[in-house]
């Protein structure tokens, strides 16, 4: 039987237990034209994963520079990549990318050429970068673990089917999704507030009585992990 193709007005989301490093692409070997920045992008509410809400207008900020060819994040949250157009004042280049970071608090430090040769060698670092214009997949990946989260809240309060564990947590990544994908960035607090709103009225489609205040009650928690959790 053939597998149905989704539709183009569906955005697809997949779980982030099935992504992994090889989703993102390799940097360039430009070693005299690109350079590192240690950047503290990481995400709150999935470990191990850069925050795409947070870094998306950072890249294409940088990316809109005149001296810059191109830009990327580590999957981590923890480097910013950036590939200049040619040789040009490394001080003043460096200086720019700082300011665009620093306008959004977050500090960059440039990694020495050994610092960088050294990171670039670590097998992770293969194939775990992402542009500007592919940063979503990461919002992606955190909206199904908060999906995940949101569920486990509610499953250890009411029993519910496969079917219907697995036609929510479909629904809450969907709208997570939204939240940190199509909605500007946003204040902390708003942005809480906004998740927990959106999962629950995503969540009237497929609970009720109890079940459905199991789910608020989840949401009220926030969609960081709490005590216990990961």
């Amino acid at each position: 039987m053939s597998r149905r193709k989704p539709s183009t007005q569906q955005r697809t989301v997949t779980p982030a237990c099935c992504a992994g490093p090889g989703d993102g692409e390799r940097l360039p070997a430009s070693a005299d034209r690109l350079s590192l920045f240690k950047v503290a992008l990481g995400c709150e509410a999935a470990a191990g994963l850069g925050c795409g809400a947070k870094a998306k207008p950072i890249l294409q900020s940088v990316a809109r520079l005149a001296t810059v060819e191109q830009t990327w994040l580590s999957r981590n949250g923890a480097m910013l990549a950036v590939l200049w157009t040619g040789i040009v004042d490394g001080e003043a280049r460096h200086e720019s990318v700082r300011a665009i970071l620093g306008a959004q608090h977050i500090a960059a430090r440039k990694l020495s050429s050994a610092a960088r040769e050294s990171a670039l060698q670590e097998p992770s670092a293969a194939t775990s970068w992402y542009r500007g214009d592919a940063i979503d997949r990461l919002s992606e990946e955190e909206a199904a673990v908060i999906a995940a989260r949101l569920v486990q809240r509610v499953t250890e309060r009411v029993r519910l089917s496969e079917r219907k564990r697995h036609d929510l947590s479909s629904a809450l990544a969907e709208a997570c999704t939204h939240e940190l994908v199509d909605r500007p960035l946003t204040s902390a607090n708003l942005r809480r507030r906004r998740i927990a709103t959106a999962v629950v009225k995503a969540g009237h489609k497929h609970l009720e009585g109890t079940a459905l205040k199991a789910l608020q009650e989840a949401a009220a928690l926030g969609h960081r992990p709490v005590r216990g959790e990961k």
